[in-house]
């Protein structure tokens, strides 16, 4: 009974090496040509769906702006740029003399006048020399008074000793005598005048010593930076290893500021001296500043391939600080109306304005898609702010094209749209 029953539990086992039935190799392949061709049918659906039912857009039609600034007047933008405010006027204010800084009188934005004291240094040691410098010419000035006396004294002996003698009262020998202590009592007033002289002259280099203790401003500014504090050791020339300060504070003439910018050596031809031109403050987008090429320096840096515009404000505003980033967009007239309208190297590009909502964000750039041929097209810009909810965008778009101001999320270059 035994092994009849091991005979039977053995017919229960699985072999899974073992090929799988001819039935069910039948049955499985229909079911994978049924899968397959389901999903070909859907991936069809779905091209023949986005080539019918192109996704809709809103679009919004890009128009010319005048960006001229000054009423009356009209501008088209041939070129940007990117830099910073800085000051035409700015100084490293330091010390003539080196010594320990005894007091400091501003701060950082601190406004001076010109000759303003902005510290002092420790001078003792100076303040005593200009007082003893004082002492000495005043005993210099009472010696050239003794001698005086003396020397009008003798004159009148001199004098006294003439008139006697032409009498034959006095002999030739009193009068010689009279006449000596008289050319003596001259030149002792001459030697007291010179002593005068001198003691004047250690008073002014006392007096210079002394003042070289006090740091002025030399022009009229405010404090960017202070450089050294109370107790700190300052000189003319700082040490290497950083014991002494080379500066007192840094200032710069805020009524000297102006916009630096680096243009494209390939571009610099546009630009000119005295072009018209507009300032964005990147702390303020919404606003900008009239102003004009005041020079283009004539040199290029050969590891940027740029070349270095200043653009003077036409009116500074307050606002305005050292060192803020800027975009400077420089502007051309516009052709008068009838005039030939060729595509000369030197025509400026129409500046075109669009709605905010337009410009997108592509690889960290600023980009509008426009709609050409029932399809997304899209274009690199450089957007600045205008009034309301517009911006004003250059080089990639023309007037009159249509921009999308909305669509699905999906919405990619190249790509099918229908316009709403």
């Amino acid at each position: 009974m035994t092994s009849t029953a091991s005979a039977d539990l053995s017919g229960l086992k699985i072999d899974r090496e073992a090929p799988p039935p001819p039935s069910l190799l039948r049955r499985r392949g229909p079911i994978l040509a049924v899968a397959a061709a389901i999903a070909i049918l859907v991936l069809g659906a779905l091209l023949i769906a986005r080539v019918v039912n192109p996704p809709a857009v809103r679009v919004a039609v890009a128009r010319a702006e005048s960006l001229g600034g000054v009423p009356g007047t009209s501008a088209t933008e041939i070129l940007t740029a990117n830099g910073y405010v800085v000051a035409r006027q700015r100084a490293s204010v330091s010390t003539e003399v080196a010594g320990r800084l005894k007091q400091l009188f501003v701060e950082e934005g601190s406004r001076v006048a010109q000759g303003e004291v902005l510290g002092v240094l420790q001078n003792a040691d100076q303040e005593s020399a200009l007082e003893s410098a004082r002492a000495e010419l005043a005993a210099a000035h009472a010696r050239a008074a003794e001698a005086a006396a003396s020397a009008r004294e003798s004159a009148l002996m001199r004098n006294r000793a003439e008139r006697l003698r032409s009498q034959g009262l006095v002999s030739q020998s009193e009068m010689d005598q009279a006449e000596a202590r008289d050319d003596v009592a001259r030149a002792r007033v001459r030697s007291a005048e010179a002593d005068v002289k001198n003691a004047e002259a250690r008073l002014q280099a006392a007096q210079v010593a002394y003042d070289k203790t006090f740091i002025r401003a030399p022009f009229a500014g405010a404090v960017l930076r202070k450089e050294a504090e109370v107790g700190e050791i300052v000189s003319p020339i700082p040490s290497s290893g950083g014991l002494t300060r080379g500066a007192i504070v840094t200032m710069a003439n805020l009524a000297s500021l102006e916009g630096e910018v680096d243009v494209n050596e390939g571009y610099v031809a546009r630009v000119r001296e005295g072009m018209r031109a507009e300032i964005t403050l990147d702390a303020y987008p919404s606003e900008r500043f009239p102003g004009s090429v005041r020079q283009i320096v004539p040199t290029a840096d050969r590891q940027k391939a740029t070349v270095l515009v200043k653009v003077a404000f036409d009116r500074l505003d307050p606002r305005v600080l050292p060192e803020m980033g800027v975009k400077v967009t420089f502007l051309a007239d516009a052709a008068p109306p009838g005039a030939g309208g060729g595509s000369g190297a030197g025509q400026a590009a129409p500046a075109v304005s669009i709605p905010k909502t337009a410009v997108r964000e592509s690889d960290g750039r600023a980009v509008v898609y426009v709609v050409e041929g029932g399809r997304a097209a899209m274009r690199g810009v450089s957007p600045r702010p205008l009034t309301g909810d517009r911006v004003a965008v250059s080089g990639g778009i023309a007037p009159g094209e249509l921009v999308i101001v909305e669509a699905p999320p999906t919405l990619a270059d190249n790509v099918r749209v229908r316009v709403k």
